[in-house]
């Protein structure tokens, strides 16, 4: 089943509702999912694997986990880095700025400002025990750390 923002427009209240009859449907009659969504809290409750995807291309995929607890591209950091984390002790994480236009899909830069420090010497390989990949890709903006 295709879920195309489906929960976007909903009071937060009605989303949980939602999201909750979704995953018992989905236990009752085996179904899976194709979750789009921008919503990062739903995703995480309704997603075993996680793709993220940027400008139509697909930035990394991996677990739920993996994705939220060791991101590997740095558009998934931004993503994340732009999530509410109501535990206070997270609130001192680190701060991912990012600087410039956000460019259009119709019309893609072909310069970028920002590369995976690993696409410089080779291809991002798997690590011990992931099931995660991350492109080797470029992002057409800045980012800097605070």
């Amino acid at each position: 089943m295709i879920c195309d923002e489906p929960v976007s427009a909903l009071d937060v209240s009605i989303q949980a509702q939602v999201l909750n009859l979704l995953k018992d449907l989905q236990k009752e009659f085996h179904l899976t999912y194709i979750f789009i969504a921008h919503g990062l809290g739903a995703v995480k409750y309704i997603s075993d694997r996680i793709a993220v995807m940027y400008l139509g291309k697909m930035m990394e995929m991996a677990t739920t986990k993996e994705i939220f607890e060791h991101p590997k591209h740095p558009y998934t950091k931004i993503l994340l880095n732009s999530y509410p984390i109501p535990d206070p002790h997270m609130r001192n994480r680190e701060q991912i700025v990012v600087e410039g236009d956000v460019p259009s899909p119709a019309n893609p830069p072909l310069r970028v400002s920002y590369k995976m420090p690993v696409c410089e010497r080779t291809l991002p390989r798997e690590g011990a025990g992931s099931e995660g990949k991350a492109a080797c890709r470029s992002l057409p903006f800045s980012t800097k750390l605070r």
